[in-house]
């Protein structure tokens, strides 16, 4: 698999159309208990507008470690039992999406190094962690060189590198953690390797309640039940998203989606114009291999018949927020909420 096929799966998914540039910072607050890997011994949105909801990632309980978990701890993951003596200074991650769960609850490492970092670095909601170059890049595959470079005290990988286990495993130790589309599956387990699994749980219980809120303004606005795609420019057409990553805007806010349409796909103009959506939220693709930009698409007369285009109901958005990501889905619960006028 490509490293720009691996983007486009893993972390496209948009709010878009060729009106305002929505954007919010996708951080709550994080302290609590809780998770799935057990750690034994522990008890229209304005133009570039940053967000206004959620506190900064890590504040309160995060900082201060209330509720954290005591070394040493025994980790249970893909490959067995780890037993982590004391909390890792130096941390090598493989998989991005798990750096994105350490620094939405707050666990910056003195040293962290990040295999796919130039992915983190194409979208906003990470500018405060990758913009002063405190995070190592490992290449956009496990460079082991550089992992061993950085002499980290533990690493935490993914299913990919099985192949690749038997060295990492030489390096450090190495906590291997299944990915999956949904990030509150991951999250509670990459927080444990920290002894914060309180923290992760705390995330996810603000993010399901901040859910409900944006449900909630949804079907005061009418706009529950409206359909809605989800998708980027990609090749001569788009790459949408739908499945399992997308069940909170589908499932549990309340767009409606196309049955027609599988987890992720290709799909050309004139296939998003037979389906001709109430809302398209839309991304312009960050790997630069599109051969359609959204610019072009404004004089488009297919593009522009669209309802969605017509009715003012398309959004051009960071794509962060479809990824399998905890900053970035909160980034898009604030976004959703905006342009559903919660809290008005």
């Amino acid at each position: 698999m490509t490293v720009l096929i691996m983007c486009a799966v893993l972390l496209a998914g948009l709010l878009a159309g060729c009106g305002a540039r929505a954007g919010s910072s996708g951080e709550l607050d994080a302290s609590g208990a809780g998770g799935n890997n057990a750690a034994a011994g522990q008890g229209g949105a304005s133009n570039g507008q940053e967000g206004a909801g959620g506190a900064a990632a890590g504040e309160g309980g995060a900082k201060s470690g209330a509720g954290a978990a005591s070394y040493p701890l025994t980790i249970k993951h893909a490959k067995g039992e780890t037993v982590i003596r004391e909390k890792p200074k130096s941390v090598a991650i493989t998989y991005f999406p798990y750096a994105d769960h350490l620094l939405a609850i707050g666990e910056m490492p003195e040293k962290l190094g990040v295999v796919g970092l130039s992915s983190l670095k194409n979208f906003p909601v990470y500018d405060p962690f990758t913009k002063d170059g405190r995070i190592i890049d490992l290449g956009n595959t496990a460079n082991l060189e550089k992992v061993l470079e950085m002499s980290p005290d533990v690493i935490i990988a993914w299913e990919d590198d099985d192949k690749i286990y038997e060295q990492l495993a030489k390096i450090a130790d190495t906590i291997v953690i299944p990915s999956s589309e949904n990030w509150q599956d991951t999250i509670t387990q990459v927080a444990a390797v920290m002894g914060r699994e309180d923290a992760a749980q705390v995330y996810i219980d603000r993010y399901n309640a901040k859910l409900q809120e944006v449900a909630a303004a949804m079907e005061k606005s009418g706009e529950k039940g409206k359909t809605a795609l989800f998708m980027m420019t990609w090749g001569k057409g788009f790459s949408y998203y739908g499945g399992k990553r997308m069940e909170p805007y589908y499932k549990d806010m309340g767009f409606k989606p196309f049955d027609s349409l599988g987890d992720w796909g290709e799909i050309s103009l004139e296939g998003v114009s037979e389906l001709n959506p109430d809302y398209i939220f839309v991304g312009e693709d960050f790997t630069n291999s599109a051969e359609m930009t959204l610019k072009e698409l404004e004089a488009n007369p297919v593009w522009n018949s669209l309802n969605a285009v017509k009715n003012k109901k398309l959004f051009v958005v960071d794509t962060e927020i479809v990824g399998p990501l905890a900053m970035g889905q909160s980034k898009g619960l604030e976004l959703i909420g905006e342009i559903m006028g919660e809290g008005k």
